[in-house]
């Protein structure tokens, strides 16, 4: 599995809007939203797009929860 960490920095963002501008199509297999942060984990490895500094996108490791 590979899961993504999304956080918006300074605002409460529209995730599902975020989701389509970072990952465009990719259908996710499980998600967790809370606040300004989502984690969004996949099957396959995914290539988000960068959308600058205001939206972090890490890929979490076995060690990164």
């Amino acid at each position: 599995m590979y899961k993504y960490k999304l956080t918006a920095i300074g605002f409460y963002p529209e995730f599902e809007l975020l989701y389509k501008q970072v990952f465009g199509d990719a259908v996710h297999v499980e998600s967790l939203v809370a606040g300004n942060v989502a984690i969004y984990g996949f099957s396959t490895p995914q290539t988000p797009a960068d959308l600058g500094p205001l939206v972090r996108v890490e890929l979490l490791t076995n060690d990164n929860p």
